[in-house]
């Protein structure tokens, strides 16, 4: 599911986004079992890792996830949960090791360009790589979400994009509700 289809108006009126329906999703992993991104135990605690998941039913707050227009960067979105704390996707703080975990904190850090994404589209019709703006320019790979292993439990991890090995990095957006 594209976040571009018709539906709900935005969540947040002050940006104008016309018809996106933004959520909440699942974000399903294409490989395998296809887990969902899961803030690991449910845990509110600021820096909790995002992993891939068995999909929950009843489905969960820390298995859903709204797209939140950035408004100081066009066309870039911060994840958030919707467990109640407000909390984003994003890179590891002050992490310069690749691939780097997902963590959830705070939107707002000092380099928003980790917590920011966009979505580039796959070979696979209706998958998606996870690209966050860190780094994001002509010359440097997008740095892309993926697991760290094709196992429930695995990391979320973000590296460089591989245009050969997609299937890895590939997520689908499946509307909450939409258990099917």
């Amino acid at each position: 599911m594209s976040i571009t289809s018709t539906g709900a108006p935005a969540s947040t009126p002050a940006i104008p986004v016309g018809n996106l329906n933004l959520g909440p999703y699942n974000i399903q992993y294409l490989p395998g079992d296809h887990y969902v991104l899961d803030v690991n135990g449910n845990n509110p605690a600021k820096g909790a890792g995002v992993i891939g998941y068995t999909l929950k039913l009843p489905q969960t707050g820390n298995q859903q996830w709204l797209f939140i227009p950035s408004p100081d960067a066009p066309g870039w979105w911060y994840l958030q949960t919707q467990m109640g704390t407000g909390f984003v996707l994003t890179l590891q703080p002050g992490s310069t090791i690749v691939p780097t975990s997902v963590v959830m904190m705070p939107a707002g850090l000092a380099d928003a360009d980790r917590q920011l994404w966009s979505l580039l589209s796959t070979e696979e019709p209706g998958y998606w790589y996870i690209q966050c703006k860190l780094g994001a320019s002509n010359s440097n790979a997008p740095l892309v979400i993926g697991l760290a292993d094709n196992k429930v439990e695995s990391s979320a991890v973000a590296g460089p994009i591989s245009f050969t090995g997609f299937r890895a990095q590939a997520w689908g957006f499946r509307p909450v509700g939409n258990a099917g």
